[in-house]
């Protein structure tokens, strides 16, 4: 199991400071909500932990690897999904998850053992020889979830892993993602549905303007916000971003 420290994390473009000196320790095994408006930092932040943007300053550490000093051995550990995938529609769904595994590294008879064990998993063996291209919305995230942890990383960055799914799928990928951290995996999960952080992660940290506003777990954040001890997520989060007339899963 590995945990992630983040300290005084800085991120700017031109003269818009995307990332304000933000400082977040995650525990090893642990699911990690990432709440925030539209425009908050979270993407940004996600991406910056991926190695995908270089911060203009600070440190993010994957165990005690510095990502930005060794990015490759970093990356290794690493399982990102982002909110909008590109997958290779002109592949086959069995194409596709091999040439990804490759890519990772993974061996050839371990790769082909985990290829089947997902799409079992999933209930996408009938579509091993299908073209990516001609799956559903909801069977593309699958694929993509798969690809995310073929090379068994020991952290998942999932950036809106249940954007636009019908409700069955939503529940194959909720139990996936408990799947995932029953075996350890340190998960960062940052979702516009406020049920899924309630329900899944144990601390979550709410971002506005590039700043972190909160971290903690639901009670705690209850008592940050000063609303009642039953409070739902959603009032928890528009009373610390004093955003109470807009959307809270806007982005």
């Amino acid at each position: 199991m590995v945990e992630i420290s983040i300290e005084n994390l800085t991120k700017h473009y031109g003269t818009l400071v995307a990332l304000d000196n933000v400082s977040l320790a995650i525990a090893s095994g642990e699911v990690f909500g990432l709440l925030g408006p539209n425009g908050a930092g979270k993407s940004t932040l996600l991406k910056t932990l991926v190695g995908i943007l270089r911060p203009t300053s600070g440190t993010i550490r994957i165990g005690a690897i510095d990502i930005v000093a060794d990015p490759e051995k970093a990356k290794k550990m690493i399982g990102y999904l982002p909110e909008n995938p590109s997958l290779y529609t002109g592949l086959t769904t069995q194409e596709f998850l091999q040439f990804v595994g490759k890519i990772r590294g993974v061996a050839d008879d371990l790769l082909d053992r985990k290829i089947s064990e997902s799409l079992k998993s999933f209930g996408l063996e009938e579509k091993r020889n299908s073209l990516v291209g001609t799956l559903s919305k909801g069977m593309k995230q699958k694929v993509a979830l798969i690809a995310t942890s073929l090379h068994s990383p020991q952290v998942l960055v999932l950036d809106e892993p249940l954007t636009a799914l019908d409700p069955k799928t939503r529940v194959s990928v909720k139990d996936w993602i408990g799947g995932q951290t029953t075996r350890g995996v340190t998960t960062i999960l940052s979702t516009h549905d406020l049920d899924v952080a309630q329900t899944h992660a144990g601390r979550i940290a709410i971002i506005d303007h590039g700043k972190i506003v909160a971290v903690g777990d639901i009670e705690s954040l209850r008592h940050m916000a000063n609303t009642a001890s039953d409070a739902r997520l959603e009032d928890v989060f528009l009373r610390l971003t004093e955003e109470k007339g807009e959307d809270p899963a806007r982005r």
